[in-house]
């Protein structure tokens, strides 16, 4: 990354307020949210994905090279941060990294814009029989599959936080070892193998879980702050709370528990019926737009830090600057922590849209808190 065309950070102070208001460094602030602490404001940070075509565009770093390209997952990761002002980083941007590693053939290239716009998806299973199972070895991080090259994004961005002195968090996604499972095993034949055969179940978990451990753990050992822990699969809209319980919830809190950073869980959909069981599992719970962030306040109580959930399809996509200083707003008023996005920012969103959002939290999030 020498030379000034490799440069991926830019003082993102020339674009926006800096921090001298502040009494807190965003790192700083958001591990106090974190750990139950008091904060001068409202954390505006983003530890859902990232990119988007305008930021590839700025950066000259697209999809779908930066997914396996350190220097370009650093450097669009980062335009983020330097454009629109979040007040963190994050990688990877796609929630396939595990499943690849263990077997799984991805779709790079989709749609007509040949990947640009879209993240690669699982097109082959590797354990489409459970005689697989036994195939799969427990990956070396620094070895196999793109876990090195997201390991690598952190250090390259750890370094570009030290030399922008801008002291803001790294994040880092570890799908969680349930949405793995259901990837690697098909979601149709994980949710009949709950029923049908519990023992399978666990065993395939385990491994999914000594997956993510050990690759969380080489995150956290590269620079990461706060490790983001996907779980879609685990979702109401295709799991009982019960069967939560039992399977999801037990491999997901082990991990949080020996990872030795706070951690943040976004579950998709609507996940009201489980958003007490959410709050035993991480430092933060990070919820769709499909829930109340009242409610989530109230289910939380001071067990973990409420973050989310500006609608991402609607508000941010098409919504109008009102609409969305309106949105944030609201989640302020319904006391949420970290005031972010409900799921990952789609590809098309406009950069000014997500402008709006991080300006109108920190001005009303001061406010608030």
């Amino acid at each position: 990354m020498d030379g000034q065309k490799d440069k991926i950070y830019l003082k993102s102070s020339e674009n926006f307020e800096n921090e001298q208001k502040d009494e807190m460094t965003p790192k700083e602030r958001l591990l106090a949210v974190l750990s139950g602490k008091k904060v001068d404001r409202v954390v505006v940070a983003q530890p859902l994905q990232t990119g988007t075509v305008e930021f590839m565009e700025s950066s000259g770093a697209f999809w779908p090279e930066a997914h396996s390209n350190p220097e370009l997952m650093a450097r669009l990761s980062f335009e983020a941060h330097k454009v629109a002002g979040f007040e963190s980083v994050r990688v990877p941007f796609d929630v396939n990294v595990e499943s690849e590693v263990l077997g799984c053939v991805l779709d790079y290239d989709k749609g007509v814009g040949k990947g640009i716009d879209i993240q690669p998806s699982v097109r082959t299973a590797s354990v489409d029989q459970k005689e697989d199972l036994a195939k799969i070895q427990i990956p070396d991080p620094y070895k196999d599959g793109r876990m090195p090259v997201v390991i690598e994004a952190v250090k390259l961005l750890k370094k570009a936080i030290k030399e922008e002195g801008s002291n803001i968090p790294i994040f880092a996604a570890v799908v969680a070892p349930f949405m793995v499972a259901g990837q690697i095993r098909g979601v149709d034949k994980l949710m009949r193998d709950l029923i049908k055969d519990p023992a399978f179940s666990h065993a395939l978990l385990e491994k999914c879980y000594q997956t993510c451990l050990s690759y969380g753990q080489a995150l956290v050992a590269a620079g990461a702050d706060v490790i983001v822990m996907i779980d879609a699969s685990a979702s109401p809209d295709l799991i009982s709370s019960k069967y939560f319980a039992e399977y999801a919830k037990p491999y997901s809190k082990r991990l949080a528990e020996q990872l030795g950073v706070p951690t943040i869980l976004h579950i998709c959909g609507n996940s009201h019926v489980i958003l007490d069981q959410m709050g035993e599992i991480a430092n933060g719970v990070s919820i769709d737009s499909l829930v109340d962030m009242k409610l989530l306040k109230e289910v939380l109580g001071d067990k973990a830090a409420a973050v989310g959930n500006i609608d991402v399809n609607g508000t941010l996509l098409f919504g109008s600057t009102e609409e969305i200083e309106q949105s944030v707003r609201e989640r302020i008023d319904a006391g949420v922590d970290i005031l972010t996005t409900a799921c990952g920012i789609g590809p098309r969103t406009p950069t000014q849209n997500l402008i709006t959002m991080v300006q109108a939290a920190k001005k009303y999030g001061r406010q608030k808190k």
